[in-house]
């Protein structure tokens, strides 16, 4: 069995409380696989502990200097393996579960590069607009250290990080943002829903994590959410449509 360790909202259902698009990332994987795993949740100040217990390597240092350690982590106890970083838990599920691969021969360069080109064209222009909704979204054993930490991040007030009337130049970039991913997709000379055209690969569970993010976070009925699915001539409505028969928790029987 692979237990999968992830950080609560404060909602009481359990397939409602999956938030954390690292996680995410790990869990589609596995539900892309059809590997069985069990979700343990742990709140922001628990996971140290977890992780100094099984002996998991920190994420980094934070900007104090001290070391910060985060989700997902992963025990399988089939290897008796802990690890953590949602990177080395994707590679090390793809090399010891090698059925349909999601970093084929020959890309792996070509997929890592695809998560600082996301980061760049997209999330760095959406970490603003999402930090206070997310912080809002946490019980407050968690949302104690997360304003705490990310306060220290940006050197202000959760509050002041994406004042309201910024938000509109924020959304604005995170459309233009899109915008090139999507031009990049064009560009492998297909109407493929994937970065690879027709090959589903690691680059588009990265994808689609971020957007159940802003989906789990933002809600579903929002505009801004609502504007994604269509923006693009709808691609990111049809990616995460297709993805849905694996954004589950657990058990697709339960399927959200």
């Amino acid at each position: 069995m692979i237990i999968l360790y992830d950080i609560p909202t404060s909602v009481f259902d359990d397939h409602d409380r999956a938030w954390s698009p690292n996680v995410w990332k790990i869990r589609l994987v596995l539900n892309f696989k059809g590997l069985p795993h069990e979700t343990r949740w742990v709140d922001y100040p628990q996971i140290r502990e977890l992780c100094q217990a099984h002996d998991v390597s920190p994420g980094g240092r934070k900007p104090d200097g001290n070391m910060f350690y985060t989700v997902p982590i992963v025990h399988d106890s089939r290897t008796s393996v802990y690890i953590s970083d949602s990177l080395q838990i994707a590679q090390y599920i793809d090399l010891n579960y090698p059925h349909c691969p999601l970093f084929p021969v020959g890309l792996n360069a070509a997929i890592l590069s695809f998560e600082d080109l996301w980061l760049d064209k997209v999330l760095r222009h959406l970490f603003p607009l999402m930090i206070l909704p997310v912080y809002l979204k946490l019980p407050p054993a968690s949302q104690e250290y997360f304003r705490t930490t990310r306060e220290l991040r940006y050197r202000k007030k959760l509050e002041d990080i994406a004042p309201l009337q910024d938000h509109p130049r924020l959304w604005d970039q995170v459309r233009r943002g899109l915008d090139s991913i999507s031009r990049y997709m064009d560009a492998n000379g297909m109407k493929g829903l994937f970065w690879f055209g027709g090959e589903l690969t690691y680059a588009d569970v990265v994808m689609v994590a971020w957007l159940v993010w802003v989906e789990r976070v933002l809600g579903r009925e929002t505009s801004e959410w609502r504007n994604i699915l269509d923006w693009n001539d709808g691609r990111w409505g049809r990616l995460m449509g297709h993805f849905q028969q694996w954004i589950f928790v657990d058990k697709p029987r339960e399927r959200l």
